[in-house]
């Protein structure tokens, strides 16, 4: 009986270490984008304007433009601004993305000791534009954050 009960409490606890690191389909249906992100991220706005989610290490927050004219060049120009704009302290790891659908670019910086990654992307088959911010407190949250940003789709 001593050994049902430990085999029965050894599967609880792996449930719930499962569902607490499961990840979630999240998508903004005003742009026709989803990803991939932790089952702990809370959705705190979702509308045609602004798509936000948090939990208590990272913060994501995306915003989109539609935006024929954008290519990629202007979409890097972009990025260098929105990061000035932020005021980041150290501006390191610029790279060029390829996720499904998207091209864009990220570059991650630091401000008063929190870390975060500043994305743009652009939708290849329509005129969706895309500024991503994802903060993050924790080396696991920049895991997470990394993760988040390769995960990054687009549906109709």
């Amino acid at each position: 009986m001593k050994e049902l009960f430990k085999a029965s409490l050894l599967l609880v606890c792996t449930c719930m270490l499962n569902s607490a690191f499961a990840q979630v389909d999240l998508r903004w249906d005003s742009h026709g984008v989803g990803f991939s992100a932790p089952g702990n991220l809370v959705v705190t706005a979702n509308n045609a304007n602004e798509f936000s989610a948090e939990s208590n290490d990272l913060f994501l927050s995306i915003y989109a433009e539609q935006d024929a004219e954008v290519t990629e060049e202007t979409l890097a120009e972009a990025l260098v601004a929105a990061a000035t704009e932020m005021e980041y302290d150290n501006i390191s790891a610029v790279a060029e993305l390829q996720i499904q659908d998207f091209v864009g670019f990220v570059v991650e910086g630091t401000k008063d000791r929190v870390g975060a990654l500043v994305i743009t992307l652009l939708d290849q088959k329509s005129s969706t534009n895309l500024v991503i911010a994802i903060a993050y407190t924790s080396d696991a949250a920049r895991n997470k954050a990394i993760a988040i940003g390769d995960s990054f789709y687009a549906f109709d």
